[in-house]
This record gives C-alpha cells, structure tokens and sequence, in this order.
C-alpha cells in the first residue's frame, strides 16, 4: 500500500496520552507506542525492542525514556538506547529503534512518517477551533475494518445521509438541494445546502421551537491526507446566521493496516456549552450515527470489495460522486509526485486555514 509520507497523520487525540500511559498503537503499517516525556511532550518510536523484540508498550517509562519490560533496556523519545543493565552497560553498535516526529497542537497528537528534517509544525491544519474558548467539543474513536479512504468517500458524498441517516437527518428538502464541489489549491470542498428545510431529527432539540423552518447547510472540506472538516448550519427562515446554530464536526482517519483504520471524530458547537444533556446528544449521535450507521455501511462495502483497489472494479459513477472523485485523484497524484522526487515538495497547507 503507498501512503502520503511527508504529512501530517494522527496518532492519537492527546487526552489518550497522559502520565506514565503507553499507547500501543499500528499506524501505516507500523506497530508504534505513544508516550510523554517528563515535560509532556510527545514521543512516538517502534514498539519492539531491537534485543528480543519484546514489544515496548509491555514496559514503563523512566523519566524521559521507555523502559523494555523484558529485559530493561531503555530507549529516550529519538529512539536511542540510552541505557543498558547487562554486563558493563555497553550500548551494542546499532542498538536503537525508529522514531518519528512528533507535535501537540489543537488537542491532537500529530505523526510524520517521512523525511524527519522536513517535518515542520507549521504544516499543520489549523483546528484551533477544537479547544478555542467560545466553543465546547465532544471527542470519539472508532476503528474500523476499511480503508481509510472509503471513510473520506462517505464523508464527502452527504447525499448519503438521506438514507443511511434519514431517520435523524432526513431533510424534506433533500429534492432541491443544491450541491457544488471546489478545489482551492490542495483543498476540496462539497458544499451542500437544504432550502427552507424542516429541521431534521437529530437537531429539534437543539431548538426552542423544533417546528422551525430552517436554511439547512452542510459544508465539507478535504485537506490531506485524510482530514475532513464538515460545518452545519441550520438558521431559521428570515433570521440571521447569529441566529442559528453551528456545528462542526471533525473527522481525522489515519491508516492502520491496508484494509483497516483509526477514525477520530469530534463535533464542536458555539451553543449550551456547559449543557452536559447537549454533550450526551452528541455522544449518542456519534455512537448511533457514526458508529452504528456510518460504520457497518462502510465495512460491509470494505467485505464487499475485498482487497480490490476501488478504481480497478470500475464502479459507477454519479454526480454526488464527484467530490470523493476529485479528492481521490488529487491525493492520488499527491503519492506519485512524492515517488517521483521525496525531497522536492512538502504539502503547501496553510498554517491558517478557513475558519468555521
């Protein structure tokens, strides 16, 4: 399987990582363990000691490293062998593991598996929305048996939500809703907007009065390699956007294994903040929609296919196909230019992007 290398993957939401916690964790392929040094900064390196290849996440951290817990060799967050119990405490020629950068930023534990010269933290997307004051986000993690681009397909495509969803996001004006797909630079949008639309099911608690009609948007935004960002908004007939409500959910994948994934969510909302009922609605909603809905649906097509690339069982096309298309084919040659040359582009991700 060929990866985007020279980006930014999650490796974890950063409240999974906290003390003397190791995370074990397969990303890309690669068995990793996840800790903090004593300055609660980040370390990623291979979970498998270069002795025995006891699996490091079976061990404990020592101050700013990781402690084998078979034999205790010690290795520091760059993967080192700093320190050995055995003998005259001779650290052997090549006694080290791989590390990969590692960064903190927006609650999110971020990776970068290629060229560790080049991995710049102003690469980063901005999801400062996630934990800027003003905002309140509800956190979640599913993994799944599929590949991560099969996620960002049904991510992309909301005409789905009509009917894998269309108990609790059914709209009754889904027949003229209107659909555009753009591309700026690296990034692709898939607009969609519901007019003068009954509120669906999922957000008539949200509201005073769930008899409102509302201007119904959902708005979607593809950075690479796999990080979506869908904006709702539902404003009632002749009131202003401050009006209505807004939220935003966040959806993270990162490849585990060629036919499996992490898939991190999150939904941020700028309304009842401290109402812990909202937070349980959207608890539910991610455990029903997203991982009751949205997963099996995805999975089964994953069985379905088998390890069949998509393209290579020519599948039908159609319109509400073509924002997952064009993501697709941009990600696509995003792989190819970096075979083609690793060391001649970093993806141009603007250290601020468009804010929700």
């Amino acid at each position: 399987m060929k990866y985007l290398k020279n980006t930014w993957y999650v490796a974890a939401w950063a409240h999974e990582v906290s003390g003397d916690q190791l995370l074990s964790r397969t990303l890309l392929n690669v068995a990793v363990v996840i800790f903090r040094r004593s300055d609660g900064s980040p370390a990623v390196v291979a979970d498998s000691c270069p002795h025995r290849f006891a699996p490091l996440h079976l061990g404990r951290i020592v101050g700013d490293n990781i402690e084998c817990g078979y034999h205790g060799l010690q290795f520091d967050g760059d993967g080192n062998c700093v320190h050995n119990p055995h003998g005259a405490g001779v650290i052997p020629k090549g006694c080290s593991i791989a590390a990969f950068p590692a960064v903190e930023k927006h609650g999110v534990l971020w990776i970068w598996p290629g060229d560790k010269e080049r991995a710049d933290p102003q690469l980063i997307p901005d999801f400062s929305y996630l934990v800027e004051p003003g905002r309140k986000t509800v956190f979640g993690k599913r993994h799944m048996k599929a590949h991560f681009e099969l996620i960002t397909d049904n991510l992309m495509d909301a005409s789905h939500t009509q009917f894998v969803h269309k108990d609790l996001l059914g709209s009754d004006a889904f027949a003229r809703s209107r659909h555009e797909v753009i591309q700026e630079a690296e990034a692709v949008h898939s607009n969609y907007v519901f007019p003068d639309s009954e509120i669906p099911e999922a957000y008539k608690a949200y509201f005073d009065d769930p008899t409102l009609r509302v201007d119904y948007s959902v708005n979607f935004r593809w950075l690479a390699p796999a990080l979506v960002r869908n904006s709702v908004s539902l404003i009632p007939l002749g009131k202003t956007a401050a009006e209505g409500i807004l939220r935003t959910g966040t959806h993270l994948m990162t490849p585990e294994t060629e036919l499996t994934s992490h898939y991190f969510f999150c939904h941020t909302r700028n309304f009842k903040l401290d109402d812990e009922a909202v937070d349980e609605r959207i608890r539910w909603w991610q455990k029903t929609g997203l991982a009751e809905q949205d997963g099996p649906m995805i999975e089964a097509v994953q069985k379905n296919m088998g390890i069949a690339d998509l393209d290579s069982l020519n599948p039908v096309l159609f319109s509400i196909d073509s924002a997952a298309v064009r993501v697709r084919r941009l990600h696509a040659k995003m792989i190819a230019d970096e075979e083609k040359d690793s060391t001649a582009r970093v993806i141009p991700i603007a250290a601020k992007a468009d804010h929700p």
